[in-house]
């Protein structure tokens, strides 16, 4: 009988240990997309003999383990049912946590409980503690500010792309292969009814990295019919838009993706997206889409260092780029960005890609921050049921990093109201990466209002209303979106669906 335990308890091992090995030989190599998550899953690590013996190699298999285990998905659903099912916490608990982000996608743990403690009225600090401005050799035009992450590798920058050739920051750029710097002509089919529960189609959008060759490495594909959804989501709230308002919409590339393409520009020529070709003609002729790359490329291959080499942001610098195409394309002169008051953070800091691209950093890359305000009168606001105002200063003094600007994880409105009587106010309907981005707005519009469509930073109860009622109660001309995951998943598309129109 104990033998025939033994040779029982031997081939169920040997059963598992094949399941094991069939699923991870099986499992997708390459990067995808987790609609549960909303967010990039790792892909297979390369393996060579440096990533071997640096350690990267195993890091990135551990990473990648996690990430493909058996019906994932279904997992951490049902883990989040029962954690919620036995949860003690009230409503208000959890709205409270949801306000202070413990999930803390952008921000390091220990820095969650500082969020919502150091808001006017509970035990605030008396003043915004002042950051060291650290200077550093210039290396730009008059214009651009010096500017350099810290212990990090110079970006390589390719012979015959100087910065002569892209132009100062004083010129129109000619940022684009089809039409960035200015809205393109590509016919359209606005549409304008789309059910994503009949549309199961497997056909993709990818993003490339070019060599010379025209080879192309993927780094990223997304549904086309997510796309066809976030042009619907889209469509729908350019209709919210007075006459003559008008909707300006970026897909900001993440940085996981973009470091590659900036610690190898003498292998990539080339960045390209799939994105906008195939969402451009199904949008209503009042938005125009900017190809975020067309518009930094340039800035890349000059050294600029307009994105972190370990967060998945892009820098202010970055930001302030994409927004200076966006005026211009309105015949509009932007701001210079040393206009602005800058402040560089002291220190500096591993953001949130840190583990997943140390296959492609030197040790110890960190980055720098530099927090921007406007050089205007201004005054910034959270903004709760639809009109309840909060006064605090523009970057919250308590957190570092890329997570200290524009408050990064406070819900569920913000606003920025400057005070040069433009008679225009805007929306930033954004993710993360609208943080960097709203401060160079306050220069042409009044009013600068902020939403993140996603649960953790808002809600409909908690906000006072729609995103209709709020446009209708402010009276917003102008709605920009800058986004990195709309297309990569359900989240956003399904948050903004639920709360553009009117409450049921």
């Amino acid at each position: 009988m104990k033998k025939l335990l033994t040779a029982l308890y031997t081939w169920c091992l040997l059963l598992l240990l094949g399941c094991g090995v069939l699923l991870l030989v099986t499992a997708p190599k390459e990067a995808t997309v987790s609609e549960t998550e909303n967010r990039m899953l790792e892909a297979f690590p390369k393996a060579d003999a440096q990533s071997l013996l640096s350690g990267a190699f195993s890091s990135g298999f551990e990473r990648y383990l996690s990430d493909r285990f058996f019906e994932r998905d279904r997992c951490i659903s049902l883990s989040t049912v029962l954690k919620n099912s036995l949860s003690l916490l009230s409503d208000a608990d959890a709205l409270k946590l949801a306000a202070m982000d413990v999930r803390m996608d952008d921000a390091p743990e220990e820095d969650a409980a500082r969020v919502e403690a150091s808001l006017p009225g509970e035990d605030a600090p008396a003043e915004t503690p002042a950051f060291e401005a650290i200077e550093t050799p210039a290396q730009k035009p008059a214009e651009t500010p010096a500017f350099e992450a810290i212990e990090t590798p110079a970006p390589k920058p390719a012979a015959a792309q100087t910065a002569e050739a892209v132009g100062s920051s004083d010129q129109a750029p000619s940022l684009i292969r089809v039409s960035a710097a200015l809205p393109s002509q590509m016919p359209r089919t606005p549409l304008t009814d789309y059910d994503r529960g009949s549309d199961k189609s497997e056909e993709k959008a990818y993003i490339y990295l070019v060599e010379a060759d025209g080879t192309k490495k993927q780094l990223a594909w997304y549904y086309k019919r997510f796309i066809r959804d976030g042009a619907y989501q889209l469509n729908r709230l350019a209709a919210l838009l007075p006459e003559g308002g008008q909707m300006y919409v970026v897909q900001a590339q993440r940085g996981e993706y973009v470091v590659q393409y900036t610690l190898d520009l003498d292998r990539y020529v080339a960045y390209e997206s799939e994105i906008e070709d195939y969402l451009e003609p199904l949008l209503d002729e009042r938005i125009s889409v900017f190809r975020c790359m067309d518009i930094l490329e340039p800035h890349i291959r000059a050294g600029e260092y307009v994105y972190f080499y370990t967060d998945h942001h892009w820098t202010p610098l970055g930001a302030y780029y994409i927004h200076k195409a966006m005026i211009e394309a309105q015949g509009q002169k932007a701001v210079p960005y040393a206009e602005n008051r800058l402040t560089r953070q002291s220190g500096s800091y591993r953001g949130s890609n840190a583990e997943k691209i140390e296959q492609y950093l030197p040790q110890g890359t960190k980055d720098s921050v530099e927090e921007v305000e406007p050089s205007l009168a201004f005054d910034f606001y959270r903004v709760q049921n639809i009109s309840e105002l909060t006064s605090l200063p523009l970057n919250n003094p308590d957190l570092k990093g890329y997570q200290a600007l524009l408050w990064l994880n406070l819900r569920p409105w913000k606003m920025i109201r400057s005070y040069e009587n433009n008679g225009r106010k805007m929306l930033l309907v954004c993710d993360s990466m609208g943080m960097a981005f709203a401060p160079f707005m306050a220069y042409y519009y009044d009013e600068v209002h902020v939403v993140r469509p996603h649960s953790t930073y808002y809600s409909v109860e908690e906000a006072g209303g729609t995103i209709k009622e709020y446009i209708d109660y402010w009276g917003i001309d102008d709605i920009y979106v800058v986004q990195s995951n709309f297309f990569s998943g359900d989240l956003y598309r399904v948050e903004l669906n639920r709360s553009i129109g009117d409450r049921p």
